[in-house]
């Protein structure tokens, strides 16, 4: 019996001592895996700590830029405001200030139909009487019937006739006449008359550059008989020079 005791024991240490060593061996497997996935988690740990260093580095570098140029963009407007209040700057402001407070004045010159008078004939042509409504300046005067140019340049002339003859076409031209030159169409108007109430307005205006001593005049051509109305506000002939 004693024997039987001592052989159960034997086996029981035997049978602990293999599940020892399985438990080790388990364990051990368990230390060596643990290991490997540390392992593997290092690199890519690094990788995600350079990436964040690399991407500061560059928010930096950015940050350092920008400040640069707002910097260099402060100093510019501070240089510009500089320039603008030198004497210098403040006279050539002050100069154009006053020049253009005393800059030339427009000239225009506007005649209107002289109601004393009727319309004449005079070769061809039927001529009609003025009078100064309207005057400024120095480049633009009137002799008669006729506007003179007294200063070159580029003009808007403008012409109206209120016709009152029956049953025919009506109208009128504006011409200028140079020293010593024939006389040159500048603008042209024609107007279809009604047979009853006959009173139809025949306007015509445009932009030409004429020259020193220039004359202008507007006739009626080849209408020796044309009843035009002689009021202010339906027959005129005038002119504005453009700066």
């Amino acid at each position: 019996m004693l024997y039987s005791v001592l052989l159960f024991v034997s086996t029981l240490t035997v049978f602990f001592s293999f599940f020892l060593v399985y438990k080790v061996t388990v364990l051990q497997d368990d230390i060596n895996k643990l290991r490997g996935d540390i392992s593997n988690l290092m690199p890519h740990s690094n990788e995600s700590t350079d990436g964040m260093i690399t991407g500061m580095s560059r928010t930096w570098e950015r940050s350092k830029q920008a400040a640069s140029l707002n910097s260099q963009q402060q100093r510019q407007t501070e240089k510009d405001s500089q320039t603008l209040c030198s004497p210098t700057a403040s006279s050539l402001r002050m100069k154009r200030e006053q020049a253009g407070c005393s800059g030339v004045q427009q000239s225009f010159l506007q005649l209107s139909a002289n109601t004393k008078e009727q319309p004449f004939v005079r070769g061809n042509v039927t001529v009609i009487p003025w009078t100064v409504a309207l005057h400024q300046g120095e480049a633009i005067s009137s002799t008669g019937d006729r506007i003179i140019i007294q200063q070159e340049g580029f003009f808007i002339v403008f012409g109206q006739v209120l016709f009152q003859s029956p049953g025919t076409i009506m109208g009128h031209i504006v011409r200028s006449r140079g020293t010593g030159q024939r006389s040159t169409e500048l603008l042209r108007c024609l107007q279809e008359m009604p047979q009853t109430n006959c009173a139809n307005t025949c306007h015509t205006g445009g932009m030409v550059k004429l020259e020193r001593e220039d004359e202008l005049e507007l006739v009626i051509p080849d209408r020796p008989q044309a009843q035009v109305s002689m009021d202010a506000d339906s027959t005129f002939f005038g002119i504005i020079r453009l700066n």
